[in-house]
């Protein structure tokens, strides 16, 4: 009998408590947005899951990163929405390359690629990847996504985004061993 009043007087407490609390709203959280009908194939692929480009570098002499700012194997790559006869990929909309600024291999401070191979391996060290825009011929900060395309309008059911990726040497000279790395990207329609 004791231990049900002791209860009941703590849930009487209890409830009292949450009763008098007092809170004010302080703004509202307001979300907007659109489904849309454009999916452009990338790269002639469907976009049903992760269309993948794979960019091979190439080995480079270590002494072609051998202070820090030096670059090395520009290598090209492209991102190609839709095609001629991709009648998905509407004309007249605008779409653009998204680089996800959440991706773990992104070095905040530089806004490029950190060399994620297998520590097993003996990595290179003091070298990351970097993307250029293709048109300027700018690196990309990933983090920030200054630099990047602006948006592009889809005509003759097509998109094309060009891009370069190279060795840059951080922190001094470059050491040799494997390098390796990946950002995520989305196409963004508007």
């Amino acid at each position: 009998m004791k231990k049900n009043a002791l209860l009941m007087t703590i849930a009487c407490v209890m409830g009292g408590l949450t009763a008098t609390s007092a809170f004010a709203i302080d703004g509202n959280i307001n979300f907007t947005g659109e489904v849309i009908d454009t999916t452009c194939l990338i790269n002639g692929q469907t976009p049903n899951g992760a269309v993948n480009v794979d960019v091979d570098l190439k080995q480079v002499q270590v002494g072609a990163l051998n202070f820090a700012g030096a670059t090395a194997n520009a290598t090209p790559f492209k991102i190609t929405l839709g095609g001629d006869t991709d009648t998905n990929c509407t004309n007249g909309k605008i779409a653009e390359v998204y680089f996800e600024p959440t991706s773990p291999a992104i070095d905040r401070t530089t806004g490029w690629l950190k060399n994620t191979a297998p520590a097993a391996s003996n990595p290179a060290q003091n070298v990351q990847v970097q993307i250029l825009n293709g048109e300027t011929n700018s690196p990309i900060n990933l983090f920030s996504g200054n630099n990047n395309y602006a948006p592009k309008t889809i005509a003759n059911h097509t998109a094309e985004y060009s891009y370069f990726g190279q060795y840059i040497a951080v922190n001094g000279p470059a050491t040799s061993g494997p390098v390796a790395s990946t950002v995520k990207y989305s196409i963004v329609y508007q």
